[in-house]
Protein backbone atom coordinates (compact mmCIF):
# COMPACT_ATOMS: atom_id res chain seq x y z
CA UNK A 1 0.00 0.00 0.00
CA UNK A 2 1.25 3.30 -0.68
CA UNK A 3 0.49 6.95 -0.99
CA UNK A 4 0.82 9.13 -3.64
CA UNK A 5 1.71 13.38 -3.46
CA UNK A 6 2.93 16.01 -6.04
CA UNK A 7 4.08 19.37 -5.34
CA UNK A 8 4.47 22.51 -7.76
CA UNK A 9 7.41 25.42 -6.76
CA UNK A 10 8.11 28.36 -7.66
CA UNK A 11 10.73 30.04 -7.21
CA UNK A 12 9.27 33.84 -7.20
CA UNK A 13 6.72 32.50 -4.93
CA UNK A 14 8.00 29.69 -2.29
CA UNK A 15 11.89 30.40 -2.86
CA UNK A 16 12.31 26.73 -4.04
CA UNK A 17 13.90 25.48 -7.07
CA UNK A 18 13.38 21.61 -8.79
CA UNK A 19 16.85 20.43 -7.60
CA UNK A 20 16.73 22.10 -4.08
CA UNK A 21 13.25 20.05 -3.94
CA UNK A 22 14.39 16.97 -5.09
CA UNK A 23 17.38 16.81 -2.88
CA UNK A 24 15.23 17.73 0.43
CA UNK A 25 12.91 15.05 -0.93
CA UNK A 26 15.52 12.39 -0.33
CA UNK A 27 16.73 13.25 3.04
CA UNK A 28 13.35 13.50 4.02
CA UNK A 29 12.42 10.06 2.55
CA UNK A 30 15.29 9.18 4.71
CA UNK A 31 14.18 10.38 7.95
CA UNK A 32 10.65 8.60 7.67
CA UNK A 33 11.70 5.41 7.33
CA UNK A 34 9.98 3.23 9.90
CA UNK A 35 7.89 5.76 10.97
CA UNK A 36 4.07 5.26 11.46
CA UNK A 37 2.49 7.13 8.47
CA UNK A 38 -0.62 7.72 10.36
CA UNK A 39 1.22 9.73 12.35
CA UNK A 40 1.07 12.69 10.35
CA UNK A 41 1.17 15.69 12.98
CA UNK A 42 4.44 14.34 13.66
CA UNK A 43 6.10 13.99 10.43
CA UNK A 44 4.81 17.68 9.66
CA UNK A 45 6.78 18.57 12.61
CA UNK A 46 9.94 16.83 11.71
CA UNK A 47 9.67 18.17 8.11
CA UNK A 48 9.51 21.84 10.09
CA UNK A 49 12.43 20.99 12.05
CA UNK A 50 14.52 19.62 9.26
CA UNK A 51 14.14 22.98 7.38
CA UNK A 52 12.24 26.13 7.38
CA UNK A 53 9.70 27.10 4.64
CA UNK A 54 10.03 24.77 1.48
CA UNK A 55 6.29 24.30 2.21
CA UNK A 56 6.15 23.07 -1.86
CA UNK A 57 8.04 19.65 -0.71
CA UNK A 58 6.42 19.49 2.18
CA UNK A 59 3.15 19.62 0.55
CA UNK A 60 4.02 16.59 -1.45
CA UNK A 61 4.70 14.56 1.62
CA UNK A 62 1.84 15.43 3.71
CA UNK A 63 -0.40 14.53 0.44
CA UNK A 64 0.80 11.22 0.01
CA UNK A 65 0.33 10.74 3.95
CA UNK A 66 -3.14 11.35 3.54
CA UNK A 67 -3.83 9.57 0.67
CA UNK A 68 -2.32 6.27 2.76
CA UNK A 69 -4.14 7.13 5.57
CA UNK A 70 -7.11 7.00 3.80
CA UNK A 71 -6.04 3.71 1.63
CA UNK A 72 -5.52 2.18 5.19
CA UNK A 73 -9.11 2.58 6.48
CA UNK A 74 -10.66 2.01 3.27
CA UNK A 75 -12.41 5.44 2.76
CA UNK A 76 -12.63 8.36 0.74
CA UNK A 77 -10.20 11.24 1.88
CA UNK A 78 -12.85 13.87 2.14
CA UNK A 79 -14.40 11.72 4.63
CA UNK A 80 -11.35 10.93 6.52
CA UNK A 81 -11.48 14.78 6.77
CA UNK A 82 -14.82 14.87 8.19
CA UNK A 83 -16.42 16.28 4.75
CA UNK A 84 -18.87 15.19 2.06
CA UNK A 85 -20.10 15.95 -1.26
CA UNK A 86 -23.18 17.93 -0.90
CA UNK A 87 -21.36 20.83 -1.97
CA UNK A 88 -21.30 22.39 -5.37
CA UNK A 89 -17.60 22.90 -6.96
CA UNK A 90 -17.65 25.19 -10.15
CA UNK A 91 -14.23 26.26 -11.24
CA UNK A 92 -13.10 29.55 -13.04
CA UNK A 93 -10.79 29.69 -15.51
CA UNK A 94 -8.20 31.92 -16.20
CA UNK A 95 -7.57 34.87 -18.37
CA UNK A 96 -3.66 35.53 -18.13
CA UNK A 97 -2.37 38.95 -18.35
CA UNK A 98 -2.14 39.76 -21.72
CA UNK A 99 -2.75 42.97 -24.02
CA UNK A 100 -6.32 44.00 -23.62
CA UNK A 101 -7.82 42.61 -27.14
CA UNK A 102 -6.31 38.97 -26.31
CA UNK A 103 -7.76 38.94 -22.92
CA UNK A 104 -10.95 39.66 -24.42
CA UNK A 105 -10.49 37.40 -26.61
CA UNK A 106 -9.78 34.51 -24.28
CA UNK A 107 -12.75 35.31 -22.18
CA UNK A 108 -15.01 34.75 -24.84
CA UNK A 109 -13.43 31.45 -25.60
CA UNK A 110 -14.22 30.49 -22.34
CA UNK A 111 -17.42 31.65 -22.07
CA UNK A 112 -18.05 30.00 -25.18
CA UNK A 113 -16.63 26.97 -23.80
CA UNK A 114 -19.08 27.01 -20.73
CA UNK A 115 -17.75 28.82 -17.96
CA UNK A 116 -19.63 30.67 -15.99
CA UNK A 117 -16.76 32.06 -13.72
CA UNK A 118 -13.54 34.34 -14.90
CA UNK A 119 -10.27 34.72 -12.93
CA UNK A 120 -8.52 37.94 -14.15
CA UNK A 121 -5.00 38.34 -14.04
CA UNK A 122 -4.02 41.93 -13.58
CA UNK A 123 -1.25 43.78 -11.58
CA UNK A 124 0.15 46.47 -14.09
CA UNK A 125 1.29 50.04 -13.71
CA UNK A 126 -0.25 52.60 -14.06
CA UNK A 127 -3.34 50.43 -12.86
CA UNK A 128 -5.47 52.40 -15.26
CA UNK A 129 -5.09 49.58 -18.27
CA UNK A 130 -6.47 47.24 -16.08
CA UNK A 131 -9.29 48.53 -15.54
CA UNK A 132 -9.57 48.96 -19.13
CA UNK A 133 -8.67 45.36 -19.50
CA UNK A 134 -11.57 44.50 -16.82
CA UNK A 135 -13.96 46.98 -18.51
CA UNK A 136 -13.77 45.32 -21.99
CA UNK A 137 -13.99 41.97 -21.12
CA UNK A 138 -17.07 42.66 -18.79
CA UNK A 139 -18.81 44.43 -21.76
CA UNK A 140 -17.64 40.95 -24.00
CA UNK A 141 -19.30 38.69 -21.55
CA UNK A 142 -21.68 40.40 -20.15
CA UNK A 143 -23.21 41.18 -16.75
CA UNK A 144 -23.83 37.14 -16.26
CA UNK A 145 -20.48 36.07 -15.97
CA UNK A 146 -18.62 36.43 -12.57
CA UNK A 147 -15.54 37.67 -12.87
CA UNK A 148 -12.65 38.10 -9.94
CA UNK A 149 -9.31 39.49 -10.29
CA UNK A 150 -6.13 39.16 -9.31
CA UNK A 151 -3.12 41.65 -8.88
CA UNK A 152 -0.45 39.35 -7.77
CA UNK A 153 0.85 42.09 -5.63
CA UNK A 154 1.55 44.07 -8.65
CA UNK A 155 -0.39 47.48 -7.41
CA UNK A 156 0.77 49.79 -4.47
CA UNK A 157 -1.68 51.66 -2.27
CA UNK A 158 -2.33 54.52 -4.31
CA UNK A 159 -2.83 52.30 -7.82
CA UNK A 160 -4.83 49.35 -5.35
CA UNK A 161 -7.20 52.54 -4.29
CA UNK A 162 -7.57 54.16 -8.04
CA UNK A 163 -8.36 50.77 -9.45
CA UNK A 164 -10.39 49.22 -7.11
CA UNK A 165 -12.49 52.28 -7.18
CA UNK A 166 -12.83 52.56 -10.75
CA UNK A 167 -13.68 48.83 -10.70
CA UNK A 168 -16.24 49.14 -8.31
CA UNK A 169 -19.45 49.20 -11.00
CA UNK A 170 -18.07 46.15 -12.97
CA UNK A 171 -19.87 43.23 -10.64
CA UNK A 172 -16.23 42.16 -9.67
CA UNK A 173 -16.67 39.19 -7.00
CA UNK A 174 -13.48 40.11 -5.24
CA UNK A 175 -9.66 40.99 -5.84
CA UNK A 176 -6.70 38.74 -4.52
CA UNK A 177 -3.67 40.12 -3.64
CA UNK A 178 -3.50 43.93 -4.82
CA UNK A 179 -0.32 45.18 -3.34
CA UNK A 180 2.54 43.42 -1.76
CA UNK A 181 2.15 40.43 0.59
CA UNK A 182 4.66 42.13 3.31
CA UNK A 183 2.45 45.51 3.37
CA UNK A 184 0.68 45.04 6.29
CA UNK A 185 -0.19 48.65 6.73
CA UNK A 186 -1.67 48.83 3.02
CA UNK A 187 -3.16 45.45 3.23
CA UNK A 188 -5.35 47.26 6.41
CA UNK A 189 -6.05 50.12 4.31
CA UNK A 190 -6.94 48.94 1.45
CA UNK A 191 -9.10 46.12 2.90
CA UNK A 192 -11.23 48.98 4.90
CA UNK A 193 -11.42 51.40 2.45
CA UNK A 194 -11.96 49.13 -0.98
CA UNK A 195 -15.56 48.86 -2.73
CA UNK A 196 -14.20 45.54 -4.30
CA UNK A 197 -13.72 42.45 -1.30
CA UNK A 198 -9.74 41.84 -0.72
CA UNK A 199 -8.68 37.97 -0.52
CA UNK A 200 -5.25 37.60 0.80
CA UNK A 201 -3.36 35.13 -1.47
CA UNK A 202 0.22 35.30 -0.78
CA UNK A 203 0.23 36.80 2.48
CA UNK A 204 -0.72 34.05 3.74
CA UNK A 205 0.99 30.88 3.76
CA UNK A 206 0.21 29.27 6.80
CA UNK A 207 -1.70 29.55 10.05
CA UNK A 208 0.44 32.07 11.45
CA UNK A 209 -0.31 34.13 8.92
CA UNK A 210 -3.92 33.57 8.70
CA UNK A 211 -4.37 34.44 12.18
CA UNK A 212 -2.18 38.03 11.55
CA UNK A 213 -3.84 38.67 8.35
CA UNK A 214 -7.25 38.10 10.09
CA UNK A 215 -6.57 39.76 13.64
CA UNK A 216 -5.18 42.97 11.77
CA UNK A 217 -8.30 43.04 9.63
CA UNK A 218 -5.90 42.73 6.69
CA UNK A 219 -8.40 40.77 4.27
CA UNK A 220 -11.79 40.02 4.04
CA UNK A 221 -11.14 36.49 2.11
CA UNK A 222 -8.23 33.90 2.14
CA UNK A 223 -6.87 31.71 -0.56
CA UNK A 224 -5.92 28.74 0.75
CA UNK A 225 -3.21 26.37 -1.05
CA UNK A 226 -2.01 23.53 -0.81
CA UNK A 227 1.46 24.04 -2.36
CA UNK A 228 1.84 27.70 0.27
CA UNK A 229 0.22 25.62 3.72
CA UNK A 230 2.92 22.98 3.37
CA UNK A 231 -0.36 20.29 2.62
CA UNK A 232 -3.59 19.33 4.31
CA UNK A 233 -2.35 19.36 7.66
CA UNK A 234 -1.40 22.93 8.17
CA UNK A 235 -4.37 24.14 5.24
CA UNK A 236 -6.91 22.25 7.71
CA UNK A 237 -5.58 25.23 10.95
CA UNK A 238 -5.68 28.11 7.63
CA UNK A 239 -9.54 27.06 7.34
CA UNK A 240 -10.15 26.42 11.10
CA UNK A 241 -8.74 30.17 11.70
CA UNK A 242 -11.25 31.86 8.85
CA UNK A 243 -13.83 29.80 10.29
CA UNK A 244 -13.31 30.65 14.14
CA UNK A 245 -13.44 34.41 12.31
CA UNK A 246 -16.83 33.58 10.54
CA UNK A 247 -14.21 34.21 6.94
CA UNK A 248 -14.89 32.94 3.64
CA UNK A 249 -12.03 31.21 1.79
CA UNK A 250 -11.05 29.78 -1.38
CA UNK A 251 -9.00 27.33 -2.55
CA UNK A 252 -6.55 27.70 -5.29
CA UNK A 253 -3.79 26.13 -7.15
CA UNK A 254 -0.19 26.53 -8.41
CA UNK A 255 0.45 24.60 -11.58
CA UNK A 256 -0.68 21.22 -10.47
CA UNK A 257 -1.74 17.95 -12.31
CA UNK A 258 -5.18 16.35 -11.48
CA UNK A 259 -3.39 14.52 -8.68
CA UNK A 260 -2.65 17.77 -6.74
CA UNK A 261 -5.91 18.88 -7.67
CA UNK A 262 -7.63 15.69 -7.18
CA UNK A 263 -6.25 16.09 -3.38
CA UNK A 264 -7.60 19.59 -2.80
CA UNK A 265 -10.81 18.82 -3.74
CA UNK A 266 -10.89 16.51 -0.58
CA UNK A 267 -10.10 19.30 1.74
CA UNK A 268 -12.53 21.43 -0.08
CA UNK A 269 -15.38 18.91 0.61
CA UNK A 270 -14.53 19.40 4.42
CA UNK A 271 -15.13 23.10 4.63
CA UNK A 272 -18.35 25.12 4.49
CA UNK A 273 -16.48 28.33 4.60
CA UNK A 274 -14.70 27.24 1.35
CA UNK A 275 -16.85 28.69 -1.24
CA UNK A 276 -14.68 29.73 -4.25
CA UNK A 277 -12.98 27.34 -6.12
CA UNK A 278 -9.60 28.52 -8.95
CA UNK A 279 -8.83 24.91 -9.61
CA UNK A 280 -8.13 25.64 -13.51
CA UNK A 281 -4.42 24.30 -13.36
CA UNK A 282 -5.11 20.79 -15.25
CA UNK A 283 -6.45 22.65 -18.24
CA UNK A 284 -3.16 24.87 -18.84
CA UNK A 285 -1.19 21.25 -18.99
CA UNK A 286 0.05 19.73 -22.06
CA UNK A 287 -0.77 16.51 -21.33
CA UNK A 288 -2.85 14.99 -18.51
CA UNK A 289 -0.61 12.15 -16.77
CA UNK A 290 -2.63 11.03 -14.21
CA UNK A 291 -5.25 7.89 -14.09
CA UNK A 292 -8.71 8.30 -11.83
CA UNK A 293 -9.17 11.37 -9.85
CA UNK A 294 -11.40 14.79 -10.16
CA UNK A 295 -13.29 15.20 -13.06
CA UNK A 296 -14.63 18.89 -15.01
CA UNK A 297 -18.11 18.22 -16.55
CA UNK A 298 -19.09 20.87 -19.18
CA UNK A 299 -20.23 23.23 -16.84
CA UNK A 300 -17.16 22.84 -15.13
CA UNK A 301 -18.27 21.20 -12.20
CA UNK A 302 -15.84 19.45 -10.23
CA UNK A 303 -16.38 15.96 -8.76
CA UNK A 304 -14.68 12.99 -6.95
CA UNK A 305 -15.62 9.86 -6.31
CA UNK A 306 -15.25 6.92 -3.18
CA UNK A 307 -12.36 5.50 -4.14
CA UNK A 308 -10.02 4.98 -1.22
CA UNK A 309 -7.90 7.85 -0.65
CA UNK A 310 -7.39 10.97 -2.96
CA UNK A 311 -8.04 8.28 -5.99
CA UNK A 312 -5.61 9.57 -8.18
CA UNK A 313 -2.43 8.20 -9.43
CA UNK A 314 0.48 9.37 -12.10
CA UNK A 315 0.25 7.21 -14.94
CA UNK A 316 3.21 4.23 -14.96
CA UNK A 317 4.18 4.61 -18.28
CA UNK A 318 4.01 8.85 -18.28
CA UNK A 319 6.53 8.17 -15.04
CA UNK A 320 9.37 5.74 -16.79
CA UNK A 321 9.85 9.03 -18.72
CA UNK A 322 11.69 10.27 -15.95
CA UNK A 323 14.96 9.57 -13.78
CA UNK A 324 13.42 8.07 -10.54
CA UNK A 325 15.24 8.25 -6.79
CA UNK A 326 14.86 5.45 -3.88
CA UNK A 327 15.33 5.80 -1.26
CA UNK A 328 15.60 2.60 1.39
Amino acid sequence: MYGVGECCPYRSIHGETQAGTIAFAKDLAAALIGEDPADIRKHVHTMNRMIVGNASVKCAFDMALYDLAAKELDMPLYRFLNGNTQKEIITDNTVSLLDEDKMVEKALKFVGQGFSILKIKLGERPSVKDVRRVAAIRKAVGDDIVMRIDANQGWNYLEARKALNDMADFNIEHCEEPIHADNLPDQIRITAESPIPIMADEAVFNHNDALRIISSNAADLINIKLGKSGGICNAMKIASIAEAADMYCQVGSFSESRLGITALVHFDLAWSNIIYHDLDSPLMLSEDPVIGGMKYDDKWRVTIDDTPGHGADFDPVFLKRFDCAVVE
